[in-house]
């Protein structure tokens, strides 16, 4: 009995099977399975954030100037901060909805330019995650659109805080296209409506990115700086007010290129130089209201083009010389009804309807 006893005790243990699979087995699957898994939970759209950060930084550099990037205060920075950091509604830089990832953006943009935190309603509210903030700042918007023919717009009904957790369409003064009337444009932006919110600061050139955009109402605000260029290249635009707020400079040339406007009201600002000659191009205008501006020189003959026209304003400028004949023959071989100009004052007028 004392021979055999010790040689099965030394022998058995190193060939049990159980000391054997633990070195062979555990070692190999940690460090297949852990490090193929990590980068793509719990990060967004299954990318380490800084790669995300970049991305989103590059992409919307396409739409903003990147040097705006370096500002932290600029309101394209602060867009991008809580694009990238705040927002639950996450992008993603690969994602298709190209017209969604786009109008965020511009309208965070937007929100910023405009000093959104001073909006009469619909303001951020003050703590982006937190369901009692968020709750408060809807309470604090009933901001609805003006109604156009359209039924089925997403959105016209909602009043949805800004810089919520819901789709920006949802948003108070925000409606999109709808899936049934124009669905290759479901989701995309139609109308922003924000006259009499208190807006300030400046329109941003972001603006001019929202390309399916047919109504811009900004309307009895204070807005300054000067009109962009960019909203002349919204082909779809309708209407344009951005009355009764104090924008300077010239009205830029390319608002002229726009053949879908109906309805051009820039009155109650300080807008300076003259009406382009290319005013006849708005061919489909209804309604141009110019007055109570700094505008100077002669009404162009070429607003005689203009045969759907109904209401033309040029009251309270620096205008002079005479209204073409071109413009008075509107009321018999076209639309015009109402044709209000300086004619007490520096303009000659055979035809107003109103003197000022």
């Amino acid at each position: 009995g004392t021979t055999k006893e010790p040689t099965p005790s030394p022998s058995s243990s190193p060939t049990t099977p159980f000391p054997t699979a633990s070195p062979t087995l555990s070692p190999s699957k940690q460090p297949s399975d852990v490090p193929s898994e990590s980068p793509s939970y719990p990060y967004p759209c299954g990318i380490l954030p800084c790669d995300r950060e970049r991305d989103l930084k590059q992409f919307y550099s396409t739409i903003s100037d990147p040097a705006l990037f370096n500002n932290p205060s600029s309101p394209q920075s602060l867009a991008l901060d809580w694009i990238t950091n705040h927002d639950t509604m996450t992008i993603c830089p690969s994602d298709p909805d190209t017209c969604h990832t786009i109008q965020r953006y511009v309208l965070a943009v937007f929100y910023f330019s405009s000093e959104g935190y001073r909006w009469a309603q619909c303001s951020a509210p003050s703590i982006y995650d937190c369901d009692e903030e968020i709750e408060n700042a809807n309470n604090n918007c009933a901001k609805h659109i003006m109604r156009h023919n359209s039924n089925d717009r997403i959105g016209s009904l909602d009043t949805d805080a800004w810089l919520t957790t819901s789709h920006e369409c949802n948003w108070g003064g925000v409606a999109c296209h709808g899936e049934s009337t124009m669905p290759e444009l479901a989701y995309c932006l139609d109308q922003i409506d924000f006259q009499a919110n208190n807006l300030a600061g400046t329109i941003p050139d972001e603006v001019g990115s929202l390309k399916s955009m047919r109504y811009l109402y900004l309307e009895l605000g204070n807005m300054s700086g000067t009109i962009p260029a960019a909203v002349g290249t919204l082909g779809n635009l309708e209407a344009i007010d951005l009355g009764t707020n104090a924008l300077s400079g010239d009205i830029p040339h390319e608002i002229y290129g726009l053949s879908s406007l109906r309805e051009l009201k820039l009155n109650n600002n300080k807008l300076t130089g003259t009406i382009s000659t290319q005013i006849g191009s708005l061919d489909s205008l209804r309604v141009l209201n110019l007055n109570r501006n700094l505008l100077e020189g002669e009404i162009p003959k070429e607003v005689g083009q203009l045969d759907q026209v109904i209401d033309v304003f040029f009251s309270y400028n620096n205008f002079s010389g005479q209204v073409a004949s071109e413009i008075c023959d509107l009321q018999t071989g076209g639309s015009l009804e109402k044709l209000k100009v300086d004619c007490l004052r520096e303009v000659v007028c055979d035809c107003c309807t109103s003197c000022s």
